[in-house]
């Protein structure tokens, strides 16, 4: 008989990549039941096709609704009769907690982030309310997490915080099968591609003032393609602003949010992709999922000069790093990768060959296999 698991989500979207289409269909694929929780997508043809059984929410509209939604998840939750419970958000911890203690069965909590690191990080937020919701959630994690059953962790400055609970770290890496795996001698070394969501403390008020001077040294088939949704209207407005009075319109070109499956489309039309995230504390201890991405698909690497992530580009000599805060700093990084082909090719077959040696989810899903081994 199948062991039946259960996965919770009420933030991430029903087909987000690291939770559907890596967790839940390695999963599937290693005869576990797969039962999904999570807010409700445009297709749910898909999760059948894939046998994963969708259950879905209403997603919350804001912070605080995230908690109200603690009932109704625990109900659905216990209403599947898993053998294992598996949820990724930390506003999740008290549920996960009860889900534990009613069910008395294993549950994991699954960390994105540096979640304290974060709330700092969080701009919306008055500054004088960050450090006292930082206190808060800390104090949660210290009473819910003994009574977790184990604990999944990206980058190792992350795990650090989970050394005295059952814990692996599993990263985010892509699959293998979604990227284009031939050279990319026929790309235009002029082609940018920016992947990700579109917030200001992802650096692009910077990088757009960096284009400036990247489009007056190379005026010619420059372009910038940006995939990902503006983290608000008013910061889309501001951007697009800005782009206007810098007169780059003709360059800078924007496709939305596009599904997990359909990114490799643009990854594989662009030579330069770029990470131009500010120092805030988060980012100083995660490693975005893009960088991989990028070398996956053989797209040369530009990238904000922290250690963590000069440790992958430098070892896998794919790309370079720049300082984020800096406009003149990213555009000298591009002008000399967009002046060097050869440079370009030489950074594209390398990033592919680390990812294939080491970079894939793969690799990935074996430990996660055997981490759910110690429980079902």
């Amino acid at each position: 008989m199948k062991k039946k698991v259960c996965v919770i989500t009420s933030v991430h979207q029903a087909y987000d990549g690291r939770i559907y289409h890596k967790q839940c269909k390695s999963l599937v694929k290693h005869g576990y039941e797969v039962i999904l929780i999570a807010p409700t997508p445009e297709n749910i043809t898909i999760a059948r096709e894939d046998n994963i059984n969708l259950i879905t929410i209403n997603k919350p509209n804001s912070e605080w609704k995230r908690f109200l939604k603690t009932l109704t998840v625990i109900k659905l939750a216990l209403n599947t009769k898993a053998d294992l419970f598996h949820f990724h958000d930390p506003e999740l911890i008290p549920a996960g907690t009860l889900i534990r203690l009613i069910s008395r069965k294993p549950v994991i909590f699954d960390v994105h982030e540096h979640y304290p690191n974060a709330i700092m990080s969080k701009r919306y937020l008055k500054t004088w309310l960050k450090i006292p919701i930082r206190w808060v959630y800390e104090i949660i994690e210290k009473v819910c997490l003994p009574v977790m059953s184990g604990i999944v962790y990206t980058t190792k400055e992350i795990g650090a915080r989970y050394k005295k609970y059952k814990s692996v770290k599993i990263e985010n890496y892509p699959l293998k099968g979604m990227f284009t795996q031939t050279r990319k001698d026929c790309i235009a070394p002029k082609k940018l591609l920016y992947l990700g969501g579109i917030t200001a403390i992802r650096g692009i008020e910077e990088l757009i003032h960096a284009m400036e001077v990247v489009v007056k040294n190379e005026p010619e088939t420059t372009t910038l393609t940006f995939v990902g949704a503006f983290e608000s209207k008013a910061f889309e407005t501001k951007i697009k602003n800005l782009i206007s009075e810098l007169d780059l319109e003709n360059h800078i070109l924007f496709k939305g949010k596009v599904p997990y499956e359909d990114i490799e489309k643009y990854l594989s039309t662009s030579s330069i992709g770029i990470i131009p995230y500010l120092p805030v504390p988060n980012h100083l201890v995660c490693l975005p999922n893009k960088l991989f991405e990028y070398m996956a698909s053989g797209v040369a690497v530009v990238a904000s000069d922290f250690d963590h992530y000069g440790e992958v580009v430098n070892q896998s000599n794919s790309g370079i790093t720049v300082d984020p805060s800096n406009p003149l700093s990213i555009a000298h990084g591009l002008l000399s990768l967009m002046r060097d082909p050869e440079k370009v090719r030489s950074f594209s077959s390398n990033g592919q060959y680390w990812f294939n040696e080491k970079y894939n989810w793969e690799i990935e899903e074996k430990k996660l296999i055997n981490f759910y081994q110690n429980f079902i």
